[in-house]
């Protein structure tokens, strides 16, 4: 008869049936859904009794949250059925908790710990306390102990969440532009802007850090809004060294997330800014990725369309990654179509990655729309997405992010593909972004 491998949703215990042991390296906590327990300390023939738990509580966690062994032994009073709670489900949550909440749950657990001395004199009732660490970097672990990296993000994230709002007023961010390149003339077409932060102590922050941090909280409206400021002010320098005719309209493009683009005025912002800095509105793309519309659909359709009417051209960013792209080009009417550098990156050992591609790119072209391959590494790729009537590409083989200084001595020293390249676009007028 076969085996069912799955961990039981729901575990029995007698009267007076051992549930757990002090010393077991827990597997699980328990939530009593019936019947009741009790907590006992001290050696088997001499317990004593320092707590009883009922119907609705927890018991068993904090060996199951720190990973060490149980610190007293739970019995049954009664018949007693529990709900387990397993190790790998509570970890799985854990490793996506923000890390500042992680370190602080660790830090209190580590207290609870070091009170079990009270708890054994009978002084407290935390069912799992246990001896005390003898010092406080005892509670924090070794340089190789996970507690210790545990700290060291959270301290880091402390630093970032604290330094944010500063940086902002220090002149400590900037925009790095990726140059997008029209693959048919092998021509400079564009750019994406990308936030970057210089931290006086941590050096280059990563955007994932940051950006994320400051979804979080309303800084999230000054980022946004800092972005779109500096791309429209360094657009005069930057569109000079762009192509501009035979069919190839210079552009820039910036990312919006989900709370700038549900702001209220956020549409009035974009209007105020390009006027400010007389940029024509068909020359700023603004990229949105599924995360963004998901939940908001309402909102998004109707900023959507005031920005198109405005001009304002948007790109469905990272076509292919999630789940509802489709349907989101059936409902909103972007502009342009940016396939995710997961595909790019397995199109030349993958078949069926270059499929899904040419299908992406023929869907593209059917509505009308323009195409964006990102992350292109290497000249081969870039001929292949041509051939496939990819119309832009970006990526490392072209060039990395730089400032707004830097474009020029690489603008004249861009010298594209080395032989020409036949596709459907050689045929056609390109599209306009």
């Amino acid at each position: 008869m076969p085996v069912d491998p799955s961990p039981p949703q729901r575990r029995q215990f007698a009267a007076h049936e051992i549930v757990f042991r002090e010393g077991d390296i827990a597997d699980a906590a328990y939530v009593i859904e019936s019947g009741c327990v009790e907590i006992l300390v001290g050696s088997e023939g001499s317990w004593r009794r320092i707590a009883m738990l009922a119907e609705g509580t927890l018991v068993g966690e904090i060996a199951l949250l720190d990973g060490k062994p149980r610190t007293a032994t739970v019995r049954a009073l009664v018949p007693t059925s529990l709900v387990p709670i397993y190790r790998n489900q509570v970890e799985s949550l854990l490793a996506q908790a923000d890390p500042v909440l992680q370190y602080l749950m660790r830090v209190l657990l580590a207290r609870l710990r070091r009170s079990g001395d009270t708890i054994a004199a009978g002084a407290a009732a935390s069912p799992e306390a246990g001896p005390p660490a003898t010092t406080a970097s005892a509670a924090i672990g070794s340089d190789t102990d996970p507690l210790q990296r545990l700290h060291a993000s959270a301290m880091r994230a402390f630093t970032i969440a604290q330094g944010l709002a500063h940086a902002f007023d220090a002149d400590q961010l900037e925009l790095h532009y990726q140059p997008i390149i029209h693959l048919r003339s092998r021509r400079l077409a564009g750019y994406e802007a990308l936030i970057r932060w210089q931290h006086p102590s941590l050096g280059m922050v990563r955007p994932d850090e940051f950006v994320t941090l400051a979804e979080k909280t309303d800084l999230v409206h000054r980022l946004g809004d800092f972005v779109l400021n500096r791309a429209v002010r360094d657009w005069p320098a930057l569109r000079a060294f762009c192509a501009d005719g035979e069919g190839i309209r210079p552009f820039i493009s910036i990312n919006l997330s989900a709370p700038e683009l549900c702001q209220p005025g956020i549409v009035e912002q974009v209007r105020a800014r390009l006027a400010d800095g007389a940029m024509d509105p068909a020359e700023l793309r603004i990229e949105l990725t599924e995360t963004s519309i998901i939940g908001n659909t309402g909102v998004v359709t109707d900023v959507i369309q005031r920005l198109m009417s405005m001009g304002v051209s948007l790109a469905l960013d990272d076509f292919g990654k999630g789940y509802s792209g489709l349907d989101y080009l059936q409902s909103l009417p972007f502009s342009c179509l940016k396939i995710d550098k997961s595909f790019i990156d397995r199109m030349a050992v993958s078949e069926r990655s270059e499929q899904i591609i040419r299908t992406a790119l023929q869907l593209a072209g059917t509505l009308g729309m323009s195409s964006v391959a990102e992350g292109i590494e290497d000249a081969a790729t870039g001929e292949r997405l041509a051939e496939l009537g990819c119309v832009y590409a970006q990526g490392y083989h072209f060039a990395r992010p730089m400032p707004v200084t830097a474009i020029g001595a690489w603008a004249r020293g861009f010298s594209g593909y080395t032989r020409p390249v036949t596709s459907a676009n050689d045929r056609a007028p390109d599209r306009a972004p």
